[in-house]
């Protein structure tokens, strides 16, 4: 009689157990790949809010995807951007790299000029200029005003 008593009080406990560790967000120092910190990030367009500062408005052109990988000690990062409407649009991006406690870690970058095609995506590929950089923001302007 002991056993079935002690067994379905076991399944009973570990159920709830599980169940009140189900409403508690883990949170880990990434996510999809990228570095997080103490921003709160839930999904991909929460990572986007988080990493990329527009620098103004930006007409017609939406940063769709972002990637992330440690490469020899380097983060290597891929921001892909679309350009929704038939014309060509001219942006310009640079990235502000951070350290570990969300300090600058290097110079800021000079600005870049794009010229992205009507209704094409394209990828921006950049790695952190030393190890230091640990994070990043990218931040775009519009050049077309």
């Amino acid at each position: 009689m002991k056993l079935p008593f002690l067994a379905t009080l076991l399944i009973a406990t570990i159920t709830i157990a599980g169940c009140a560790g189900g409403s508690k967000v883990v949170r880990s120092e990434y996510a999809y790949g990228c570095p997080a910190g103490a921003d709160k990030i839930y999904s991909k367009e929460d990572l986007i809010k988080a990493k990329v500062e527009p620098a103004g408005s930006l007409h017609n052109i939406e940063v769709v995807d972002l990637r992330c990988a440690t490469r020899a000690g380097l983060l290597r990062i891929d921001v892909d951007m679309r350009n929704e409407s038939r014309e060509e649009r001219r942006v310009a991006y640079r990235l502000r790299w951070l350290d570990k406690d969300g300090m600058r870690a290097w110079d800021d970058e000079s600005w870049k000029p794009l010229l992205i095609n009507g209704n094409t995506l394209y990828t921006v590929t950049a790695s952190s200029p030393s190890q230091d950089a640990t994070d990043f923001r990218v931040v775009i302007m519009d050049q077309d005003k």
